[in-house]
C-alpha cells in the first residue's frame, strides 16, 4: 500500500517528504490524511470494484460545481495532477487521487437545534443539487436499481447470498426481506412521475464536519447520482429516527430545518415508505458486493437488516402524525 501512495503523490508533488495519517471515514476506498509542506490533504486509492474512470469524473463534476455555488459549507475538491489530471491510473490498474482537507469534526445530533442544522444542510445541497443542468455522460447508479449498485452483487449473486447465507440471520429476518424486495418490484413503476435530480444519497453526519459548532463541509460523493429527488430527504430522516432514537422533537425540527430550502409534493409524500424500503434493500445488496468482494460485513450487514425491519414497523405506525409534520412544513 506504501508503494501505492508513492506512486499517487509523485504525480502530484515533486517534494515527496510526506506524512500520513489515518482518518475516521472512508469504509469504501482507502483514505488517509496527508500532511506535504506544511498543507493537509485527503489522498484516496479507490475500490476497484465501485469505483471507475467515468465515475471519478462524474464526482470531480459534481464537486466542482458545488464548489462554486454560494453554500453555506465546503466540499473537498480534486487537485491537479503534475499531467492536468483529476487522478492517477496506478501501474497496478487502480485508481488514486487527492482532494482538499476540510477542518473539521463528525457534528453531532443530540438536541433541536442541531437537528434544525442538519435539516437545513440536507435541503441546501439537495437544493443545489437539482440545480445542476450541465449535461451528464455518465449519471451515476440510481438506489432505484437494486442489482446494479455493486458490480458483484447482481441478481444471481444476492439470490446465492440469501439462499445460504454465510453467518445466521434469522428466518423471519430473511421472509421479511424478501417480501419487502418482491413489493419494491412490484412498486417501482409508481415512482416514475416523481421528480428526479443528482441525489448524495449518503447525507449521515459521519459524513458531515462542524466546525465552531455549525456544519462546515460535506464529504463522500461516492454514491452521488441521478435518482427521485425525495430519496435524499428519505435517506436523512432515516438517519434522524436512527440517532435520536424517534425524537418527534428532533424530526420535526429536522423537516421545519430542511423546508427552508425545498418542499415536497402529496405524490412525494405518499411515496416515503417505499423509497425507505429500496433505500435499505440498495444498502443491503452494497454490503452483499463487499462480502464477495472480501470484506467482513456481518456486523454492518445485520445492523442495517434490523434497522430495515424496525424503521418498516415505525413508518406504519406513525402515518399520520407523521403526515401531520408534512402539512405543516412540506407540502406545496
Amino acid at each position: 500500500m506504501q508503494e501505492k501512495i508513492d506512486e499517487i503523490v509523485r504525480k502530484y508533488f515533486k517534494n515527496s517528504v510526506y506524512a500520513i495519517e489515518l482518518v475516521p471515514f472512508g469504509l469504501t476506498n482507502l483514505t488517509k490524511i496527508l500532511t506535504i509542506n506544511d498543507q493537509k490533504y485527503v489522498i484516496r486509492i479507490y475500490n476497484r470494484h465501485t469505483k471507475n474512470k467515468e465515475s471519478i469524473k462524474f464526482e470531480v463534476k459534481i464537486t466542482s460545481y458545488l464548489s462554486k455555488q454560494s453554500l453555506s459549507f465546503v466540499v473537498p475538491v480534486f487537485l491537479d495532477t503534475d499531467e492536468g489530471e483529476k487522478y492517477v491510473h496506478l501501474s497496478d490498474g487502480t485508481l488514486g487521487a487527492i482532494v482538499s482537507f476540510i477542518e473539521g469534526t463528525v457534528p453531532e445530533l443530540s438536541n433541536v437545534q442541531q437537528a434544525t442544522e442538519f435539516g437545513c444542510v440536507v435541503g441546501e445541497i439537495s437544493s443545489a443539487l437539482s440545480q445542476y443542468e450541465a449535461e451528464l455522460k455518465y449519471e451515476g447508479i440510481s438506489f432505484l436499481e437494486i442489482y446494479a449498485l455493486h458490480p458483484l452483487a447482481d441478481y444471481h449473486a444476492v439470490a446465492s447470498f440469501i439462499k445460504d447465507p454465510p453467518f445466521a440471520i434469522p428466518q423471519s429476518a430473511i421472509t421479511f426481506y424478501k417480501e419487502m424486495v418482491s413489493s419494491v418490484e412490484q412498486s417501482k413503476h409508481e415512482l416514475l412521475e416523481l421528480s428526479k435530480q443528482l441525489v448524495h444519497h449518503d447525507l449521515l453526519i459521519y459524513n458531515l464536519l462542524s466546525k465552531e459548532n455549525r456544519i462546515h463541509g460535506v464529504l463522500d460523493f461516492d454514491f452521488t447520482s441521478f435518482d427521485v429527488s425525495f430519496m435524499e430527504f428519505t435517506i436523512s430522516l432515516n438517519h434522524v429516527l436512527q440517532l435520536t432514537n424517534g425524537s418527534w422533537d428532533q424530526v420535526e425540527r429536522f423537516i421545519k430545518g430542511y423546508s427552508q430550502f425545498r418542499q415536497c409534493t402529496h405524490q412525494e409524500m405518499n411515496q416515503l415508505q417505499l423509497l425507505t424500503q429500496i433505500y435499505h434493500i440498495a444498502v443491503l445488496h452494497i454490503y452483499i458486493g463487499q462480502h464477495y468482494s472480501g470484506q467482513n460485513i456481518e456486523q454492518n450487514f445485520k445492523y442495517i437488516l434490523n434497522q430495515f425491519l424496525t424503521r418498516n414497523d415505525w413508518l406504519n405506525k406513525q402515518r399520520t402524525p407523521l403526515k401531520q409534520l408534512f402539512e405543516k412544513y412540506l407540502l406545496n
